[in-house]
């Protein structure tokens, strides 16, 4: 950042700047940097996709879907459990859930890299948000402002 006000000021000096173009350059970079700690301050970084969590009508026919469209491979890094499915997207995975409602959006997981369970617990209290407890050690579920659940989970760990 300093190299940046650097460069204000020598333009500013320059003659390339007005005082006006100035002040709002550095208020510029002000927020900017303001903004970077405020994210760097958080208990913790959501990084990573985890998966996206669909209910599904018919578990054989979705999975034949994704497979045959999409060309996803089956995710083996976890046995499947009785009417659920997950098939491998990068890093992360699509789960199918043969559980009514059908045809909505279960839920979505996003990894964090930091996580402490008391300081995000607080930090989203302030915010007005509740927690719900999930499976794992560092897991929850929140909604977002639409209602759509979202669960943090370990980054790395797309469960």
């Amino acid at each position: 950042m300093e190299a940046k006000i650097s460069q204000l000021v020598s333009r500013y000096d320059g003659g390339a700047l007005s005082r006006r173009e100035l002040i709002r350059g550095l208020a510029i970079l002000a927020a900017a940097g303001t903004a970077e700690s405020a994210v760097a301050a958080t208990p913790f970084q959501v990084n990573s996709f985890g998966h996206v969590s669909l209910q599904v009508k018919n578990l054989d026919r979705s999975v034949k879907f994704y497979r045959e469209v999409f060309g996803l491979p089956v995710f083996d890094k976890i046995v499947n459990p009785p009417g659920e499915f997950r098939l491998k997207v990068g890093s992360g995975m699509l789960v199918l859930r043969n559980v009514e409602p059908f045809g909505v959006v279960d839920h979505v997981a996003l990894g964090a890299e930091r996580f402490d369970r008391a300081a995000v617990t607080q930090q989203l209290k302030q915010q007005g948000i509740t927690a719900a407890e999930t499976h794992g050690p560092l897991g929850f579920y929140v909604s977002d402002p639409d209602g759509y659940p979202v669960q943090i989970v370990a980054s790395g760990d797309p469960a």
